[in-house]
């Protein structure tokens, strides 16, 4: 056994080590951020949250000081990109702005490359809110008269999606069960492929962004029969929400988080927590943002932390409820 001497002054090391590496943390914290940073996202340039990652960027380097680049790494339902930074240096100067696949793929992928207990939420950037919208070919104006005409049809009612084991994909399922209607999911890659078909008479229903698929109410060509929020969209108040028509479980949105290695300083953090919330709620960026069909959010990174863990208990009971799988 160590003698009280010898155990005293290996005690008395090990806190000085401690000690010598908070200093040196607090020391990289202050330096921060001494060169470039990235972001990465699981989607490919051009998207809507590939625009949203630049806006962030290009504001995030004019207040910080140092180059931002947008790392596009698509594929494998979001893998990629969130198993990049997941394992990359937790320095603050890689991020990732996640989609809800974050939750998504690793519920529903054996192996996915990462875990959520490797990223530490920042902030929450926006919602995306899904809805649910029809072809003009289909005879029903409300959610009600829609199921009455899905109920009479043997056959059911094609309904089309970004892609198999999406947030749509799965509230397609849950509201089908609920409603007590036969939907057929139709797998697009991608929501305007889904938007062709139904304008083109291929399918009846597309579920998806509301900012995409309200452009095309607008415009007369679909019909926005519900959203998939708590309260309506400000901009179309006409339209009720499943929880008003009484489908209150069916109410699951997408949504974006910025986040970093787990194991990230706290001081940088909060840093960007404070940075991102202010980019996305200044209104000039908030209205860039809002025009991609998202809403923005904002807000600390405990409050992230908390939405990612009460989105995952959610996305559980709704992958369990429907049985979906990323086939």
């Amino acid at each position: 056994m160590l003698n009280t001497t010898r155990r005293r002054a290996l005690c008395a090391l090990a806190a000085a080590s401690f000690a010598f590496a908070g200093a040196a943390g607090a020391q990289d914290s202050a330096r921060w951020p001494d060169r470039p940073l990235r972001i990465v996202i699981p989607t490919p340039p051009g998207g809507a949250l590939d625009g949203t990652a630049r806006l962030i960027a290009e504001r995030l380097a004019a207040s910080l000081g140092q180059p931002v680049v947008v790392d596009n790494r698509a594929g494998a339902n979001g893998a990629i990109a969130y198993g990049v930074v997941a394992k990359a240096p937790p320095d603050g100067n890689t991020m990732v702005l996640t989609l809800s696949s974050l939750i998504l793929t690793s519920l529903m992928v054996k192996s996915p490359g990462y875990t959520l207990q490797e990223l530490t939420p920042v902030s929450l950037v926006a919602m995306l809110p899904n809805s649910f919208a029809v072809a003009k070919h289909v005879p029903a104006t409300n959610l009600r008269d829609f199921i009455a005409w899905a109920r009479n049809r043997k056959e059911g009612v094609d309904y089309g999606t970004s892609g198999p084991g999406s947030s749509a994909n799965i509230l397609g399922s849950m509201f089908a069960q609920q409603a007590g209607i036969n939907m057929v999911h139709v797998p697009f890659k991608g929501e305007a492929p889904a938007v062709q078909a139904a304008l083109g008479g291929q399918i009846a229903v597309v579920i998806g962004a509301a900012g995409t698929l309200a452009a095309q109410a607008q415009a007369g060509q679909m019909k926005l029969l519900a959203v998939a929020l708590p309260n309506r969209l400000k901009d179309f108040p006409d339209v009720p929400t499943f929880g008003e028509l009484g489908y209150p479980a069916v109410s699951l949105s997408g949504w974006s988080v910025m986040a970093v290695p787990s194991g990230t300083p706290k001081p940088i953090v909060d840093r960007l927590s404070s940075e991102i919330t202010r980019i996305v709620q200044t209104p000039e960026i908030s209205a860039r943002i809002f025009a991609y069909g998202f809403q923005p959010e904002g807000g600390t990174s405990d409050a992230a932390r908390r939405f990612v863990q009460e989105e995952t208990t959610r996305w559980t009971d709704a992958i369990k409820a429907t049985g979906i799988t990323m086939e």
